[in-house]
């Protein structure tokens, strides 16, 4: 009647904490975990008794079972409770945005199906929970600027032929095929030797802090001086933040008449800078107001695979065709074993893929893995990550 009662408790939460033992997994988690199985996506999983490094490492065992957030955790000696109670929190105001934006949504369906057409309050109610946004960055005088003033209608950044004129982020908002997007624009990013005034030593500290408030990041390159040494440090910076990246290259007006040049401009960049493999390269005129559907069209892209989650079953289903085709490597002449790969977080995109041994797990089939996880499961236009965890049980792929 207890198990019961919790049951039925759990299906009416907005959040279910399901706590398992770290030393075993009794047969009766099993059934809870398949009878929780219609609201997994509500719950966290609390690995308890996680009482030192050594079983720390064995926790990490529990994302074989797929829940999103698996959280080690000692109720004894109130170890890493913190962090439970942030995933918990984050947890709510999901749910709490989630159920706004359903309830606005409902609101402007029923108003429209009265004839009474959407009312300004519940449009800019659904338009905020859409809303993407984007960060406009890269060196100074390269048109950003003049791209946000172009895409939002307005002057709401200062446009000036003097490199540095904008201070401070100035948001900007628009809708495009019927999603709604704010727009970070930036001061640009120079050398920190170049900066020498405290106001301009802030602005540029806060453009690269836009990042982390920021879905997709615009960089801006000038289409006749290419990729500078300073952008590529701000694009690794964009990718270890697992944030979309284009690279926009702007005054493509004045490239007009150069034969295959964004052939040449692509490859070059992918040359010298492999880790924007990925990123999608987007020729644009902010002067002229040219290339904005196919750039809106790219960061709309990139922003839904970020927000994408594969089950884990469907993972590992993939991860042995994969390990058929081209079988792990040996190391230290043994053969790696992999046991199974799941997804932990989306936005950013991060696999972990547990494996028999991760010391001198070679990068180039790691790189492997990665590259099918993008091909074979759309996550071609953005940073996907994948750990490395040794494991010393579960079935192999």
């Amino acid at each position: 009647i207890v198990a019961q009662r919790s049951l039925e408790a759990a299906f009416i939460a907005d959040v279910i904490i399901l706590v398992m033992d770290v030393t075993m997994v009794a047969p009766e988690d099993e059934s809870y975990m398949e009878q929780l199985a219609p609201v997994r996506d509500r719950v966290v999983l609390a690995v308890n008794k996680v009482d030192n490094e050594a079983r720390e490492h064995e926790a990490w065992n529990f994302y074989r079972y797929g829940f999103a957030d698996v959280v080690p955790v000692s109720a004894e000696h109130g170890r890493n409770v913190d962090a439970l109670v942030e995933v918990v929190l984050r947890r709510l105001d999901e749910h709490e945005a989630l159920e706004a934006a359903q309830a606005a949504e409902a609101a402007a369906g029923a108003e429209a199906e009265a004839g009474e057409g959407e009312t300004g309050a519940d449009a800019a109610a659904v338009a905020e929970q859409r809303r993407i946004r984007v960060a406009v960055l890269g060196q100074p005088n390269t048109g950003k600027s003049t791209l946000v003033n172009a895409l939002t209608g307005s002057d709401t950044s200062l446009v000036s032929e003097l490199p540095g004129t904008t201070r401070d982020v100035v948001e900007g908002t628009f809708e495009y095929r019927g999603v709604a997007y704010e727009l970070l624009d930036t001061a640009g990013i120079r050398r920190k030797q170049s900066v020498t005034e405290n106001v301009e030593y802030y602005s540029v500290n806060r453009a690269i802090g836009s990042i982390a408030e920021a879905d997709v990041v615009l960089l801006l390159v000038d289409a006749e001086k290419g990729l500078s040494d300073q952008d590529k440090k701000i694009a690794r910076l964009i990718v270890e933040r697992g944030r979309g990246l284009l690279l926009v290259l702007n005054k493509w007006d004045l490239m007009e008449g150069i034969t295959n040049a964004l052939n040449a401009v692509s490859d070059r960049i992918r040359f010298v800078f492999p880790i924007l493999s990925f990123a999608p390269i987007v020729p644009v005129s902010a002067v002229e107001k040219t290339g904005f559907n196919k750039l809106l069209d790219t960061t709309y892209r990139a922003y839904s695979q970020l927000q994408k989650r594969i089950g884990t079953g469907e993972l590992n289903r993939a991860l042995a065709a994969w390990t058929e085709l081209h079988p792990p490597p040996y190391v230290h002449g043994k053969r790696v074993k992999l046991h199974y790969i799941t997804q932990v977080s989306a936005h950013p995109v991060v696999f972990v893929l547990f494996v028999s041994r991760s010391r001198g797990f070679p990068g180039s089939y790691q790189g492997y893995i990665v590259n099918r996880i993008r091909e074979e499961f759309g996550f071609t236009d953005v940073p996907v990550r994948m750990d490395l965890r040794e494991s010393r049980s579960g079935g192999s792929a």
